[in-house]
């Protein structure tokens, strides 16, 4: 693996020219996130195939009091049967610990791996979100009010914490490996992915389990979401029909936001003698270092524009090189016209005239953070394996003002080998990835 550091943005001006990247195998993927049909989508297969075909998995959200109408909500699962746990173990997690560890249960399973095999001074255990157990504060605010702060006991620090989450993951699990919380945006899963790849390029570790999880459905986090703003901004669609989350689209009600978890094991050749079994891959990562005046909304779009520029230099990549961009319009007009300006300032600032082809999942498994970035790396690896381009998912009739087009229903094949994945999150803060695909088999 190459020591030398990522081409980066900073207050002082941008790296310049090609770095060699890390080598790293995804060895395994797991996830407990929407599915079609009412059941939960937990494995590769049905992950592919809802993504490929562009599948809406979003379902009725109803709570009095509320105007959500639809969500991205896990269903058909049973954490009891499907988690090698205790049922006791079961009731005393949170919904957001019970999504992640069936997650890393199904990436370590897919990756061939046990607990026991990984290494606890070579491998870290991250995982990112929005808000992680912040669902279970609604309880313990009912049970102190209720009965006083003695009946609420240790609850608090063991379901409602960031660190909760991953700290039952691992013990639940038997995981025996140093841990890292990262919470952020919408871009947070790339952050913690770019993370990551910072401690392979230190030497620091030879393998990584990074989950991704959030659980936004509590009445705290919808009432933001679905309040309009005085600028007429607002986050939710307050439409019951799944098939009103459009983005890419001429017509945009807003997103959809939901729960779920994901996870991915990387792994670099040191970690297991002759390599892995999984789909090997290169990525190049580069982080914006400035935030716009904003900490509320999505920033100036010149920063994801200028991170755009800069990962392209430092992976010796232009435009015309991509195969598509998985990018970060979600159904917002807000958001669409903020990729589009964004996505201009590239077009210009590098000189493409050609065309570029936009996928985007946001209508398939609903807006969550923590884990929308892993899902358009593993999403973007998929299709780059299967020269399959996803459709952008329920988009009719394209934006006129998209730099780009937008992928149709059935999907576009492709012979490309890289993809560009973006995102961008409060404040401006964007996260951009390369991930160029060298070849491999899904385990």
């Amino acid at each position: 693996m190459s020591s030398e550091p990522l081409s980066s943005e900073s207050r002082g001006g941008r790296g310049t020219g090609a770095v060699p990247p890390p080598e790293l195998w995804l060895a395994g993927a797991g996830m407990v996130l929407p599915g079609p049909g009412g059941v939960a989508c937990t494995d590769l297969d049905t992950f592919w195939k809802t993504v490929g075909d562009g599948t809406v998995c979003l379902s009725p959200y109803d709570r009095p009091g509320l105007p959500l109408r639809i969500a991205g909500l896990v269903r058909g699962w049973d954490p009891v049967a499907a988690l090698p746990v205790a049922e006791k173990t079961v009731s005393r997690s949170s919904r957001a610990a019970l999504l992640a560890m069936g997650a890393v249960h199904g990436a370590l399973e897919n990756a061939g791996l046990s607990p026991a095999d990984l290494d606890p001074e070579r491998t870290v255990f991250v995982a990112s979100s929005l808000q992680f157990a912040f669902p279970e504060t609604e309880r313990y605010y009912a049970t102190v009010h209720a009965e006083g702060p003695a009946a609420l006991g240790m609850a608090y620090w063991m379901t409602g914490t960031p660190p909760s989450v991953i700290g039952a993951v691992s013990s639940a699990l038997g995981i025996p490996c140093p841990t890292l919380s990262v919470a952020g945006s919408c871009n947070v899963a790339l952050r913690a992915l770019h993370v990551v790849q910072q401690m392979f390029r230190c030497g620091d570790v030879d393998r990584a389990v990074v989950v991704g999880v959030d659980e936004t459905t509590d009445p705290v986090f919808v009432a933001g979401t679905s309040h309009t703003g005085r600028s007429g901004y607002r986050a939710s669609s307050l439409s019951d029909d799944p098939g009103d989350v459009r983005p890419h689209d001429r017509v945009q009600t807003g997103n959809a936001t939901g729960e779920g978890a994901i996870a991915v094991v990387l792994e670099n050749d040191r970690a297991r003698p002759g390599g892995g079994r999984g789909l090997r891959h290169r990525m190049h990562l580069h982080s914006s270092r400035s935030n716009g005046p904003s900490t509320v909304a999505t920033g100036p779009p010149d920063n994801v524009a200028g991170d755009v520029a800069a990962v392209l230099r430092s992976s010796g990549r232009s435009l015309g090189d991509l195969a598509f961009v998985n990018d970060y319009a979600d159904g917002n007009r807000f958001v669409e016209d903020h990729l589009c300006e964004a996505l201009t300032l590239v077009r210009e600032t590098t000189g493409h005239t050609g065309e570029l082809l936009l996928t985007n999942q946001e209508a398939v498994f609903g807006h969550v953070a923590g884990t929308g970035g892993l899902v358009k790396l593993l999403s973007s690896l998929l299709m780059l394996h299967h020269g399959h381009i996803a459709p952008s998912a329920n988009c009719r009739t394209p934006y006129d003002r998209l730099p780009g087009r937008p992928v149709p229903a059935g999907g576009l094949p492709t012979s490309g080998d890289a993809a560009l994945v973006l995102s961008s999150g409060a404040g401006g803060d964007a996260t951009s990835m390369i991930v160029e695909l060298e070849g491999g088999e899904l385990p």
